[in-house]
């Protein structure tokens, strides 16, 4: 089993990336071990008020993906900056990170895929 890394670092308003990486670790996930890693602006993709009962907002996606397996990481300091409660402000099953762990999993993936504005 492959590993397969997505680097994303574009805000919700960007829902054309959310909506592509959706779709790309959903296919992906059965044959490979996919992580997201969320920073800058991306994080903001990862608070839990967005995930609204009638909406498929970039968060609801995103906690689906975690719900299929993939492992969706957070830089720590990004959310901090930008005010966001690490510990209690974002979907269930996200994994707190930071760029050290990142620069280890770009190391061991097989394939590195970042999405930007």
């Amino acid at each position: 089993m492959g590993k397969l890394l997505i680097i994303l670092f574009s805000s919700p308003l960007e829902d054309q990336n959310i909506d592509t990486i959706y779709r790309f670790a959903e296919a992906a996930v059965e044959e490979h071990e996919v992580s997201i890693f969320c920073d800058l602006d991306a994080v903001y993709n990862l608070v839990a008020g967005q995930t609204l009962p009638n909406q498929r907002t970039s968060a609801r996606k995103l906690a689906e993906l975690i719900e299929k397996g993939v492992q969706v990481l957070v830089c720590q300091q990004s959310a901090r900056r930008r005010g966001l409660d690490v510990e209690e402000g974002l979907i269930k099953g996200t994994m707190k990170s930071s760029l050290g762990e990142l620069s280890q999993l770009v190391e061991e993936s097989d394939r590195v895929v970042s999405f930007n504005v």
